[in-house]
Parts: structure tokens; sequence; C-alpha cells
């Protein structure tokens, strides 16, 4: 049980770097105007000011969650008679509705946090910013089948595939410097590069999993790697090559300012990393749009470990001789001999090896967008993301209306698809109150008021910063008609 306790703390650690991460940008903030982080997700844009500084901890205050399959009235509901809520494990709940909801292979991600530092000004030669960022890109796979096996129990001669089981978690720190300049009147390109310090991670390498019944016997047969790196913890083993203890950095337990930072930007698990945009310009009422972010990779060297599950294990059906049972020995105690005795044998497949160097990309994000203007201040625009995820490839459609009001006041509407769900009605206001900065954003806030029940997912930036220097760039636009 302490063994236990102590992986679920090591797996606390790389989750609890989250609450200092930055999420992506939600989909609303790519042609929204008056963010100085719009950078994020185009490193071509450029801010309207000269210069900005993020007011650290809420410079973006982000906040992300998705699910690829369920939403919040799969899980919970009322009572059907009764004036409480029940969970789809209830007698009275409804599996089957459940287990419809399910893919072949499904996956959650959340992300929780805030930049440390952003930073951005203006030269001759373009525009540069500097963040400083502690991310997590987590992402957790499972098949529907291992629901269903769960739930329904096994059926005669059926053969569940639960390949795809697993967890893609890192949390590391991103230094990163971007520049975005002009080529020629119509064209403006950007990138940033990113220097990566791994903070921890675990994910699954291979996961080849499959259960399979009859009446003679089960068939498990599972080929599972999984890779960690623990620089926070000093994992020992014994003899037999199993975990005897974890041992935490004492120093980081108690929170000590030297462990913090050394564990934050731990040279020993570094990455490189790269954002690229370009924004093209055909027309005064076009506007074309592309950016890739998060192409790149963490070298993980530093406290690494791996586990192996290999194992082709039959169980056979027992018969029972009640007259076997006495006072000394019991069906309980028949019960627990038995599971003990298949517990045992598929223990016995669970190797830990300490060691190994290995390398985990980054999750890439791809967008590509078009924006048309009505006017200088109102424009329209159509925006397609792709992630790129270790197990999957998610593909989301957002529309937006973006209106502006001077440099003091931005606000913006969106619909988008997300995770095949239709009703995502999001909204992102920005304002100015002198060198103030202050804007919130969310791609599906407005849905999760009007039809909370059927949230599948939820994400709002809200972030404030020191901006000055706009006179000498909103001239030009007063200079220019309403109405072209």
């Amino acid at each position: 049980m302490r063994i236990l306790n102590r992986l679920v703390l090591c797996l606390a650690l790389i989750l609890g770097a989250g609450m200092l991460l930055s999420a992506q940008p939600g989909n609303t903030l790519y042609f929204m105007k008056g963010v100085p982080q719009s950078n994020r997700i185009n490193p071509a844009r450029q801010p309207e000011c000269g210069f900005y500084f993020g007011i650290p901890a809420i410079s973006p205050l982000s906040l992300e969650l998705s699910s690829s399959s369920l939403a919040y009235q799969d899980l919970i509901y009322p009572h059907p008679s009764e004036d409480s809520l029940i969970t789809f494990l209830h007698p009275l709940g409804d599996q089957q509705a459940f287990l419809k909801e399910l893919k072949p292979l499904n996956y959650v991600i959340s992300d929780l946090g805030t930049s440390l530092f952003s930073m951005g000004f203006r030269t001759g030669i373009g525009f540069f910013s500097l963040d400083v960022t502690t991310r997590v890109d987590g992402d957790v796979y499972y098949p529907g089948d291992l629901a269903r096996l769960v739930l329904e129990g096994a059926d005669e001669g059926e053969t569940y595939t639960l390949d795809g089981t697993g967890v893609d978690l890192s949390a590391f720190d991103e230094v990163s410097l971007g520049w975005s300049g002009a080529i020629g009147n119509s064209i403006q390109i950007g990138l940033r590069g990113k220097m990566l310090f791994g903070v921890g991670n675990l994910n699954t390498n291979r996961s080849d999993l499959s259960v399979s019944t009859s009446e003679e016997l089960w068939n498990i047969r599972s080929h599972m790697e999984y890779h960690a790196s623990l620089p926070f913890a000093e994992v020992i083993y014994d003899n037999d090559g199993m975990i005897e203890d974890i041992i935490i950095d004492e120093e980081l337990e108690n929170l000590n300012p030297g462990a913090i930072a050394r564990t934050a930007f731990n040279m020993n698990n570094l990455g490189l990393g790269l954002d690229l945009g370009i924004d093209f310009r055909p027309s005064d009422r076009w506007l074309l749009s592309a950016s890739v972010l998060d192409i790149g990779y963490i070298r993980w060297t530093d406290e690494v470990h791996k586990v192996s599950y290999i194992t082709d294990y039959d169980f056979t059906s027992q018969e029972i001789d009640p007259f076997e049972f006495t006072d000394d020995f019991t069906f309980n105690d028949w019960i627990d001999s038995t599971f003990s005795e298949i517990g045992d044998s598929l223990a016995g497949a669970l190797e830990f090896t300490p060691g190994g160097i290995y390398s985990r990309r980054l999750n890439t994000k791809l967008f590509v967008g078009a924006s048309w203007y009505a006017t200088p201040n109102i424009n329209f625009g159509l925006l397609s993301r792709t992630d790129f995820l270790k197990e999957s490839v998610v593909e989301q459609l957002t529309a937006s209306a973006n209106f502006r009001a001077g440099r003091f006041l931005n606000f913006t509407l969106s619909y988008s698809y997300i995770n095949s769900y239709f009703k995502n009605f999001g909204a992102g206001i920005s304002f100015n109150a002198g060198p103030l900065n202050i804007y919130v954003v969310s791609d599906n806030t407005l849905n999760a008021l009007l039809w909370p029940q059927e949230v599948q997912s939820a994400n709002l930036w809200f972030g404030m910063n020191f901006a000055v220097g706009y006179k000498q760039f909103t001239k030009d636009d007063l200079d220019r008609p309403l109405v072209y």
C-alpha cells in the first residue's frame, strides 16, 4: 500500500505542474483583435500595441476540459422518482445509454494554469515576444470494450479488444522567443523557438491487450510497455527487480525554492520546439492564414524507468466440490486462494526496469483560417484546427464574427464543431482601460450555461496586460474608410 501511495504521489506531482500550465489558446482567439497573447496561436500575428507585459499568474489564467465521447448527462442525471441525482452505475441508471456513447477508442484531456512571464515589444525589424510557461500535455485513452466488459460482463465466445488503453502525460517548462515580421505589403510571417525542460513524464509506449472468453477458459493476452521519468523521486528496486520503495525529494516535499527551481528547469530532460505562422492578405477584404504549433520533442534521461507487462495467460474454469469445505477451509477461503493464485500468475508477468533514454514528441496542432472584412472594424472568420495526438487525430471547426471599436474595445462571437458536438457557442471580449488590457475568451462557455447537461468540453482564457504604444499604430486605421 505504501508503494501504491508513493506512485500516486508521483503522478500527482506531474499533474500538479498543470496548476501552472499554459493551456492551448481557444479557437475563438484566432481572429480576435486586442489580445497581445494572440501570437500564441499564430506567431505571425502582431499585437497593435508597441509593448506589453503580462501580469504574472493571470496572463493568461486558463482552463480546459475535453472528452471525446461522454457528456455530463451520460454520467449523472435525475433520479426517475426522487428529488436526487444518480450515476449511470446506479441500479436505475441507464448503462446501455452510457455504452452507446462510447467510441472504439476514447480520450479525455484536461488543462489548468497560467503563464509565469509574458512580454512583447516592437522594433524596426519586427515584433519580438518572450514567454516562460509551465505546461502539461496530457491525454488519457480508454477503449469502449473495457467499459462493456466491466458493466455487462463477458459473453461466451467473445474477444474484447482493449488496444490503446493508456496515458500520454508530460509536464515541462517552456522558455520561448518569438519574432514576427513583414515580407512586402501582403505577407507577414512569424516563428517561435522553444527550449523545453522536462519536469516529469508518464506514457504508454505500447498497448496491446485483449480478453477472449469461452466456457472452458478465458485467455488474457497482453504486451504493454510504459515509460516514466521521475526526476523528483528515487526508485529503489529489490533483488527480484520489483519496486521496493520510492523516495520523494525531501526538499521538494518541503517546497524548498531551490529544489523547485531545479525540478522546474531540469537540464537533464531537455527538448526543443518550434511554432510557425503566416498571414497573407491578397486584398483589403481577405486575410488567409495558417500556423503550426508544438513541432518538437523532449528527450527524457533523468530517473527513467520502464514497466513491461507481457503475458499470454489462460484461466480455466474450475469445479467446486462442496465436500472439501470445512470449518477450517470455507468457500470464502477457496475464493481467496483461487484469486490469489490468479493474481500471482498475472503479477509475475510485470517487470520493472531502471534506465533507458527515450524521446516523446509534443502534441502538434495545425490551424488554417480565412477571414473576410466587411469593414475595417468588422470581419467574419472560418478556422480549421487539427490536433495530432498520440492515438488519434482530432478535427475542430470554428466560425466567428469579430467587431472592433477603436483600440478600446474588441468583441467576438463564435460557433464551433468540437468532438462531434455542434452546440459550442463561444465569445470573447477585450478592452483597454488606459494602459491596462483585460480579456476573457471562451469557445464554449455559453453552451455550458445554456445546455450544461450536454457539455463535452469547456475552456476559458482570462488575462491582464500592461500595454502601451498604440498611437502610431492606430492612426492608419482612423484614416481608412468605414466601408471599402
